[in-house]
């Protein structure tokens, strides 16, 4: 029985709570590093039911309840799948999967915090009879702390990996015997050990398990523990997939009748000033205000999405002067329910940090038929979408749908 007693650590705890829920066709078309912070079971779609397993294993995360009691807990979903007797090991594989994975998030934020203390890090792999021939071959061996090969290595290195990483002082690899290696052993050849008979089994490729060679605690919280100001800024993962991945025209080119008609007088006019944009936005929703969206998925709208954040102690400064962000207050809640497109589009910042981003790209016709397009940008906050910014972008007074066009990047969850 798998033993939880390290958990709950509250990195682990906080790293379950700002997963986002897709559908198994979502979630196969993220990239292995947005994926961590993703949650999908392949044949349950987004909904009650994966909401029940993905709370039974938040429960499992913050009060280390055991696998049966899993099992329990989400009895009737995993009857109906027929994930019983022989292919009952599916239970088994999301629950120990997903646990370490926390685990060893948490482990990874603690190291780094702790590097200049245990400056090196070794590889602990269980090594009984289920132990794969290529963790086996990791085991024991130690590197720098943060070294590179980490980026591949930290685990876990496969589905139900049991692997961990053990920080040291210089002192106690000294005391032990240890060497502490500076090269990358990925794709160099091994010789496992057979654990049954003891004798060398045919080389082998050094490698992690297909789908794991990302170090999910760097995917996190990046390369170190706090950030430096230049650490915040994230940028697209390369590759993502665009519109015409999914058939969809460009907004220039989107057909008049798919574009709602909106009265101009709803917008607010430029230069009003903070307060009267800040009293406008209260007025609707309050501080903060949690809506349905239009895939029915709850995303906090707040006040906190048109602060500018500076360090504690200097003056509030807000968004709302800014081009096209102040004027479309009173359309928020409509931009939430009715957007044109919205995708998930995950980003890297240079500390190595993946976040997640969902983006709501919306489309009006005004009275006289000029084209505005607004931008809505939500992210990860406590499990929840939060939001970042909202605009309709402006070039010299004229609705920039180019700058619209470079936001359409990753996964496609609404079309209208």
């Amino acid at each position: 029985m798998l033993q939880l007693d390290p958990l709950p650590m509250e990195e682990a705890r906080q790293f379950w709570r700002d997963k986002v829920k897709l559908g198994p066709g979502e979630f196969s078309k993220l990239s292995d590093e947005a994926k961590v912070k993703a949650f999908a079971i392949s044949g349950i779609a987004r909904g009650g039911e994966l909401d029940t397993v993905f709370t039974a294993m938040q429960k499992a995360i913050d009060q280390g309840t055991t696998l049966e009691a899993f099992k329990a807990e989400c009895a009737e979903i995993f009857q109906r799948r027929g994930w019983t007797g022989k292919r009952a090991w599916r239970i088994d594989n999301i629950f120990r999967t997903n646990i370490q994975t926390a685990y060893n998030v948490g482990q990874y934020k603690q190291l780094m915090r702790d590097k200049a203390i245990f400056p090196i890090w070794q590889y602990s792999a269980i090594n009984d009879s289920r132990t794969r021939p290529t963790h086996r071959a990791m085991d024991g061996r130690a590197w720098p702390a943060g070294h590179p090969m980490w980026d591949m290595w930290f685990p876990p290195n496969g589905h139900r990996c049991r692997c961990s990483v053990i920080g040291l002082t210089k002192r106690q690899a000294e005391r032990r015997g240890i060497k502490v290696e500076e090269t990358d052993p990925t794709n160099t050849l091994v010789e496992p050990i057979d654990p049954g008979t003891g004798n060398r089994m045919p080389a082998r490729q050094l490698l992690p398990d297909p789908g794991f060679s990302v170090n999910p605690g760097k995917v996190v919280y990046g390369g170190m523990v706090e950030q430096s100001k230049g650490g915040h800024l994230f940028a697209e993962l390369p590759n993502l997939k665009g519109p015409s991945d999914y058939r969809r025209p460009k907004l220039a080119n989107v057909r008049a009748s798919a574009i709602p008609d909106i009265d101009e007088t709803a917008l607010l006019a430029s230069g009003l000033g903070d307060d009267v944009y800040r009293a406008e936005f209260l007025g609707r929703y309050g501080e903060e205000q949690v809506l349905q969206d239009a895939i029915g998925e709850p995303v906090i709208l707040s006040l906190r999405a048109f602060q500018v954040y500076k360090q504690p102690g200097q003056p509030e400064e807000w968004k709302f002067g800014k081009p096209g962000h102040g004027e479309l207050i009173p359309m928020l809640g409509d931009m939430i329910l009715q957007p044109y497109e919205v995708w998930l589009t995950p980003q890297k910042n240079p500390a190595g940090r993946v976040r997640l981003t969902k983006r709501y790209i919306c489309l009006w016709k005004t009275a006289d038929k000029q084209r505005i397009g607004g931008l809505l940008v939500f992210e990860v906050v406590n499990g929840m979408f939060g939001g970042v910014t909202a605009f309709a972008p402006m070039q010299r007074g004229v609705a920039d749908l180019k700058y619209l066009e470079r936001q359409r990047q990753g996964v496609l969850l609404y079309k209208r």
